[in-house]
């Protein structure tokens, strides 16, 4: 008879480390068809002024990543290095916003856009999904998001890898949803140590209380993924989808929202 407390305290501690935190707004987010990085094509490099141009014409939400640039702005960038998007050696955080805006994407006339660019840009027309980039320990570039984004009229919510980071947004605008990204780490070989099974089992959700879950939509039978559907009816956005078809299987596999590229919804 030990054993049935021991499985309940087992459950019980489970619950509260993986437990989201249900938010009112959440409902005009979830189902929202995020552009991934803007709606980007040959002709239009991701994250660039013209693909976020481009997903406002179309109506569509705007998913983007931010990070420092060596004077403390916030850039829209991806990648910690710039090789694969501009051609050229050397990390985003060694170079001024000035000095990031002459550096070309992807061979096109766009330079790397200042955050609050993009936010004038935008101006509240589509909802944004802001996702921070920033090291474990460093909480700087979410704290420079929450006092850019404080005065924004604009819907908004953010996602992070680093729950640390959304616990930093948790404190710094704690009315604006945030949400943990995810997937399954173990299928990596990188990735095989004790810190990412927690990550991808959702067990430091409670650092953070995430408002929704954004998971790889190829891992959707991940078993803490379907719980915090199931038991916590937490919405669940799909990423990176990248065709029809895939947009299907990933409603048909219980995601409500969809972050996409690639195909036009």
């Amino acid at each position: 008879m030990i054993a049935i407390p021991i499985v309940l305290v087992l459950f019980l501690l489970y619950l509260f480390l993986i437990a989201p935190k249900k938010t009112k707004d959440m409902e005009k987010y979830k189902s929202v068809m995020y552009a991934h990085r803007g709606l980007h094509n040959e002709e239009r490099a991701e994250n660039s002024i013209s693909a976020f141009r481009a997903a406002v014409e179309a109506g569509y939400g705007i998913e983007l990543d931010i990070r420092l640039s060596k004077d403390g702005e916030l850039v829209v960038f991806h990648d910690d290095t710039l090789d694969r998007v501009c051609g050229r050696e050397g990390k985003v955080i060694d170079f001024t916003s000035e000095e990031l805006a002459e550096f070309k994407l992807s061979g096109t006339e766009d330079g790397i856009p200042r955050f609050a660019d993009v936010l004038a840009l935008v101006d509240g027309k589509v909802p944004l999904l802001v996702e921070i980039k920033e090291d474990a320990g460093n909480s700087a570039v979410s704290e420079a998001a929450c006092k850019m984004l404080a005065d924004y009229k604009g819907d908004f919510i953010f996602e992070s890898f680093n729950p640390l980071s959304m616990r930093t947004v948790k404190k710094g605008l704690p009315s604006v949803s945030r949400g943990v990204l995810s997937h399954r780490y173990y299928e990596y070989e990188q990735y095989k140590k004790p810190l990412y099974f927690l990550l991808q089992s959702l067990l430091l959700n409670f650092l953070c209380r995430p408002a929704f879950i954004a998971y790889d939509h190829r891992h959707a039978k991940a078993f803490s993924l379907r719980f915090v559907r199931a038991f916590f009816k937490a919405p669940t956005l799909a990423w990176t989808v990248r065709s029809a078809e895939e947009e299907k299987i990933a409603r048909e596999n219980g995601f409500d929202g969809i972050i996409f590229e690639n195909y036009t919804p």
